[in-house]
């Protein structure tokens, strides 16, 4: 987003103003938040009293301002400079200003609360799809279970039915055993295969995983601040260097020095970094 917003502020000076021989216009304004700029519009300068007069005043005001922008934008990207600025004298005491500030940011793409709130329905239900499903896994191998403990023990009574029937038979003794060493070694075996199988798919059947991912970024803020001053005669571009702390290449990149004449104006950068 690159917006131009206009201001028209009115400044009463506490005396008459003949003239206006100097004046500069700085900003001191930050965002608050994704979409509110607040901070204070500074004018200084000279003035004359009359225009006859030789004395000249010093003036220094500061101007409130709150900005409230209809498009959140981005931390990272966003900025709000001074664009331009003009002013007249209404009447012996009063100053008007028509300042321009350029505002420029990548706009902020907002989920609203209903898309949220379906997001982490999904992921609710998700969770419990997965929860059912591990539930149902360890219902399905409880009841595996006891299947398998009902068969031995109906295995276990068969055996002994077996050893009563062969007791009440006419059998002699070393048949009844060597018929019930054969059924009982029979049923063992099975029954310990049954049981190896049995340990086997309940191995196989309990996999689970879940992971949860988490991340952090760190930002970083330059707030440029920028001075336009207005050339009147006799000034010197050594004594505008040294006033606002700034060399001529910085100024040569946003001024046309080779040019310069009285109502010039010559836009002065500086900047401050902050850690966001």
């Amino acid at each position: 987003m690159r917006k131009v917003m206009s201001l028209e502020k009115e400044i009463t000076f506490k005396t008459m103003i003949g003239e206006i021989t100097s004046i500069a216009l700085e900003q001191e304004l930050t965002f608050i938040n994704d979409n509110e700029i607040e901070g204070n519009l500074i004018i200084s300068g000279t003035y004359k009293m009359t225009e006859a007069s030789t004395i000249e005043e010093e003036f220094n005001y500061k101007i409130p301002v709150e900005i409230m922008l209809t498009t959140p934008l981005e931390e990272t990207k966003r900025n709000v400079t001074i664009n331009n600025f003009t002013y007249k004298v209404v009447n012996e005491e009063t100053l008007v200003l028509n300042i321009e500030l350029l505002i420029e940011g990548l706009e902020k793409i907002e989920i609203s609360v209903e898309e949220e709130n379906n997001t982490e329905k999904n992921a609710n239900d998700e969770k419990s799809e997965e929860k059912n499903n591990i539930e149902l896994e360890d219902f399905k191998e409880e009841k595996n279970e006891k299947i398998e403990n009902d068969s031995i023990r109906e295995e276990m009574n068969n055996e002994q039915e077996e050893i009563e029937v062969l007791e009440t038979s006419n059998q002699t003794q070393d048949e009844l055993l060597n018929s019930l060493d054969i059924n009982i070694g029979g049923e063992e075996k099975v029954s310990k295969e049954n049981t190896n199988t049995t340990v086997k798919e309940k191995q196989d059947n309990n996999e689970v995983m879940d992971s949860i991912f988490s991340a952090f970024a760190n930002t970083k803020e330059t707030y440029a601040t920028y001075s336009i001053y207005i050339l009147r005669e006799n000034d010197n571009i050594d004594d505008v260097i040294q006033k606002y702390k700034t060399t001529r290449e910085a100024l040569h990149e946003y001024n046309d020095l080779d040019n310069l004449k009285v109502g010039s104006k010559l836009i002065i950068p500086t900047s401050v970094e902050t850690d966001g």
